[in-house]
């Protein structure tokens, strides 16, 4: 079962001054063998002059901390990622993250 919780929205513009909306969520996975929950991202972009079309990209499991993966998300937000770049970048974000911790 999962669950998901809207974050933020934001209103931004792209390079060519597009008006894109994003949506970040978290979502709450609880797999059906495991005890702790996994928490993973998604973001949900759409357009004003595109009404009804959205572009939508989750990743895998971030971690089974929630406050791990809020944090993550929250610098996700402070960045306006789109989710045409969400994998690259989060997959940068916990290996740098792991390589910190070694």
């Amino acid at each position: 079962m999962q669950k998901e919780f809207l974050i933020e929205t934001r209103s931004v513009a792209d390079e060519k001054g597009t008006l894109l909306n994003l949506k970040y969520y978290l979502i709450e996975e609880e797999p059906p063998q495991s005890a702790a929950p996994l928490y993973r991202i998604c973001i949900k972009k759409s357009m004003a002059e595109r009404p009804g079309v959205e572009e939508t990209e989750s990743t895998p499991p971030v971690s089974d901390s929630e406050l791990f993966t809020r944090q993550v998300l929250k610098r996700l937000i402070q960045n306006a990622v789109t989710p045409v770049c969400l994998l690259e970048i989060v997959d940068d974000m916990i290996t740098r993250e792991d390589g910190q911790a070694s």
